[in-house]
């Protein structure tokens, strides 16, 4: 056996739900995968959590995990990414690999996802 054999076993932690009313902040960290769970498909991607109102300890520090969802903004999202036709993409791309990002939940339960526009730089406009 070599020193350099690794073995992990069990779930990767994914993210809770965002509760109604309520918003949630991380920075995405690797390529997303189409997943199938015990609730069908999900869209799956890596993430730190920056903040997260069901994650008090996240004054410590980032947690790394997965947000695994269905909804529209993580469809919408995967799919900008994995579609290079799509006229913004190279922009998509770029904030997706350096910009943390805001997901909100709304009281009818729909997402909206999008760049965290206080921390974008000067050389990243977001619009």
């Amino acid at each position: 056996m070599s020193s350099k054999d690794t073995f992990g076993f069990g779930t990767k932690p994914c993210m809770k739900e965002v509760p109604a009313g309520a918003a949630a902040v991380f920075s995405f960290r690797g390529k997303p995968e189409l997943v199938e769970t015990d609730y069908g498909e999900k869209y799956s991607f890596p993430i730190t959590l920056i903040s997260h109102p069901s994650y008090p300890l996240l004054e410590d520090g980032t947690m790394e995990m997965l947000w695994q969802s269905k909804c529209q903004s993580a469809k919408q999202l995967f799919n900008g990414l994995n579609d290079k036709s799509y006229s913004l993409h190279k922009q998509l791309v770029d904030h997706y690999a350096s910009t943390p990002w805001v997901l909100t939940r709304f009281d009818t339960g729909a997402y909206w996802l999008e760049i965290d526009r206080e921390v974008v730089g000067n050389n990243i406009v977001a619009k």
